[in-house]
């Protein structure tokens, strides 16, 4: 029973900038579990179709087009993931510095490239923590 909240967190601090949360760190899971309960309740993107809409909206392309959205569990700046052959951000974009502890990875492309983080959208308050754009074209 003192674990389950850690097993629950493990399915949302994978992505960029997740948290790295473990069963046997107890702590860490009910911390989770304490942030979403928190920040759930005035949720503006609380469902993966809402806030897929939003950043069908905010990415709409050119240059960057979203595709899908991942809930991530976050605790603080990370580097921008940049895949082979993908778009790297701008110097003042090297870092994603997250609104709150849950936010939703925009994946996508640019310019028709391969998949990347091209937004962050944070997912109390559903403003754009990070956008990869502008970015020159190709």
């Amino acid at each position: 029973m003192v674990v389950l909240p850690g097993i629950a967190a493990e399915k949302f601090d994978d992505g960029p900038g997740g948290v790295g949360t473990h069963p046997a760190k107890p702590h860490e899971g009910w911390t989770f579990l304490y942030e979403v309960i928190t920040e759930s309740r005035s949720a503006e993107l609380g469902t993966r179709s809402v806030a897929l809409d939003s950043a069908k909206v905010g990415w709409a392309g050119p240059p960057a087009r979203a595709e899908s959205v991942e809930l991530v569990y976050q605790d603080g700046p990370f580097p921008a993931p940049i895949p082979p052959g993908g778009v790297a951000p701008s110097a003042s974009k090297e870092t994603v510095t997250p609104l709150s502890s849950l936010g939703w990875v925009v994946w996508g492309s640019v310019n028709d490239g391969p998949r990347q983080m091209v937004g962050l959208l944070d997912y109390r308050s559903g403003r754009a923590a990070w956008d990869i754009r502008p970015v020159e074209a190709s």
